[in-house]
């Protein structure tokens, strides 16, 4: 007899998911267009693009390591806490502050430290959410990579409506 599946256990591993998608699209968006508002060059917008990737590269071989130090769950709900903060750093140093090229580097670089941390994370809870939901790891784990699929769809078509309406 086949066991009814818990969708519990997955909804908690996929919002943060959907809402990390979601919110690395809006900022793909948002970073450049910032920069460009700010200096009217195509160049830097797409440097400041490259420069805040770099982190994630060079954090990326450490993910594996914190998750196996740290645990999954933790390193899961500190690094999406740090990398939704960093984000959220952004209307804040512009209220009280000119934004400049300068914080906007520096803001999505310290972004992008803790992104692939928490992608890690939360792939390797995969196993552990699927033996609790009663569901196939790869079934699980296909749900999971489209559900982070949608995030970044929504992320930059969000992140383009807010730009179209709040300038």
């Amino acid at each position: 007899m086949k066991s009814r599946i818990h969708w519990g256990p997955i909804a908690l591993l996929q919002v943060p998911n959907l809402l990390s998608g979601m919110s690395n699209g809006v900022v793909t968006i948002a970073i450049p267009w910032l920069v460009l508002d700010i200096t009217d060059s195509v160049a830097a917008a797409g440097l400041v693009v490259a420069i805040s990737a770099l982190p994630g590269i060079l954090a990326a071989p450490l993910s594996g390591w914190a998750v196996d130090h740290f645990g999954r769950r933790i390193v899961s709900i500190i690094s999406d806490l740090l990398s939704a903060v960093s984000v959220a750093a952004i209307p804040i140093v512009a209220f009280f502050t000119e934004l400049n090229v300068a914080w906007l580097i520096a803001l999505a670089m310290l972004g992008a430290i803790f992104d692939p941390a928490g992608y890690t994370a939360r792939k390797a809870l995969i196993p552990d959410v699927a033996e609790a939901s009663h569901m196939s790891v790869t079934r699980l784990n296909g749900i999971h990579e489209g559900i982070f699929s949608v995030g970044w769809v929504i992320g930059p078509l969000a992140g383009s409506l807010l730009i179209a309406t709040l300038g």
